[in-house]
């Protein structure tokens, strides 16, 4: 009689008795949503904000909602109730905004019915060029001034912007010549910045092509100057853009060799020549920053593509850019530190120079070399000499010991874009 409950239990429970955990039959099993696009890559034009649509579908036709949950540009597009999706603001081709910078923007969408997720969809978005848009920005407007000097004006990005070209006496239909971008200081003008520099005065013996840019008065500026510091994320105004546009236009329309191309800025226009070297190495052969230094966030992000020959020039009493830096300028040493570092240079020296205008002070060079590619990277340092142009003569602000125009091109001049051509 004991044994009977054991019985009975077995019994009950191979009948599926006792409230167990049997399956309703009437019971309704929910599938998963799915992405149907049989196309996962789409080509976009610039300027709109609709990249593509999701095809999506429920078995049970259970209302579904998108998301967007990963890829490397995901924080840069937006899905709405019916699948489509946007970028949040319009793309721009000559200013890509995606990780990689190279306007191919990747997004990963999946749905959700209320209880399952599909898979995740990645899609490739690629943005094309509207040459519409650039109509403007190739076709600068000229106006001769003298013989060998134009006063140039263009729309570049809505904005207009002017530009001087200096021409060599003996420049030919043929001729194939360097090309020296200068950019003037803060608060300064580019018709100023032809005569102080000095290079009005060098370009028939050398034989180059020389452009001066003007910067804006734009939000955030009180005075013309450059957008200096980053690769132009957020800002009103590219000047990275800009200039990039110049070297273009003039490579195409001015006979300009390519391989040589060369930049130099004071102050302001020097920190803009740091800007260029870290984002524009692929189209400028050297650099001759004068009185400036890289910004704090060119510092942290600044990756040229290439070994970069330099050549800055500061005075020692300068008390706007002083050379130990200051929260907003990254102090020399360690700029020329960066510098050496970037470009594998193995070998330090110091060049003393002459005091040529006798006021008891020199100038001496700290030379980094035995570099990649042969470049090199010099820190000339001027002694009793502020922030101002290096020149000897008195009409141009005078009281160094070194002509800055020309001990600039004599460095400059050494270097083609695949680096020493000595």
């Amino acid at each position: 009689m004991k044994k009977l409950p054991i019985i009975l239990s077995i019994i009950l429970s191979s009948c599926g008795g006792g409230g167990g955990g049997g399956t309703d039959s009437n019971e309704i099993q929910n599938n998963p949503p799915s992405i149907n696009n049989s196309n996962f890559t789409y080509d976009v034009v610039e300027n709109q904000t609709q990249a593509f649509s999701v095809n999506a579908s429920d078995p049970d036709n259970d209302v579904i909602v998108y998301e967007i949950n990963g890829g490397a540009d995901e924080n840069l597009f937006l899905v709405d109730s019916s699948g489509q999706v946007f970028f949040l603001t319009a793309p721009d081709f000559e200013n890509p905004a995606d990780q990689n910078q190279n306007n191919s923007y990747e997004v990963s969408v999946r749905v959700y019915d209320g209880e399952l997720y599909s898979s995740s969809s990645t899609f490739t978005v690629n943005v094309t060029n509207d040459e519409n848009d650039d109509a403007d920005n190739s076709s600068p407007s000229c106006i001769d001034q003298s013989q060998n000097t134009l006063f140039c004006e263009l729309v570049w990005e809505d904005i207009n912007r002017e530009f001087y070209i200096v021409n060599p006496n003996n420049l030919t239909p043929d001729s194939q010549v360097p090309l020296l971008i200068s950019l003037h200081g803060g608060a300064d003008y580019a018709d100023a910045n032809m005569q102080y520099t000095g290079f009005l005065d060098i370009i028939n013996e050398k034989g180059f092509v020389a452009i001066f840019p003007q910067g804006t008065i734009a939000e955030g500026k009180g005075d013309t100057g450059w957008y200096a510091g980053g690769d132009c994320s957020g800002l009103e105004v590219c000047d990275l853009s800009f200039i990039e546009g110049l070297i273009d236009y003039s490579i195409e329309s001015l006979n300009i060799d390519k391989n040589r191309v060369y930049v130099s800025g004071f102050s302001n226009g020097a920190f803009m020549v740091y800007t260029l070297a870290c984002f524009l190495s692929d189209k400028i052969a050297a650099f001759a920053p004068v009185s400036g230094s890289m910004s704090p966030d060119d510092y942290q992000i600044c990756n040229p593509q290439r070994p970069i020959p330099v050549i800055h020039i500061h005075g020692i009493n300068d008390d706007s850019i002083p050379v130990q830096g200051s929260d907003y300028v990254t102090p020399l040493q360690d700029v020329s530190s960066y510098l050496s570092s970037i470009n594998n240079c193995a070998q330090n020296s110091v060049v003393d120079g002459e005091d040529t205008n006798e006021d008891g002070y020199a100038w001496y060079s700290e030379i980094s070399s035995d570099c990649n590619d042969n470049v090199t990277v010099n820190f000339t340092y001027l002694e009793n000499f502020g922030h101002n142009w290096p020149s000897t003569e008195s009409s141009k602000g005078g009281g160094a010991d070194i002509d800055g125009a020309s001990f600039i091109w004599e460095f400059l001049f050494n270097y083609d874009i695949n680096g020493s051509t000595n």
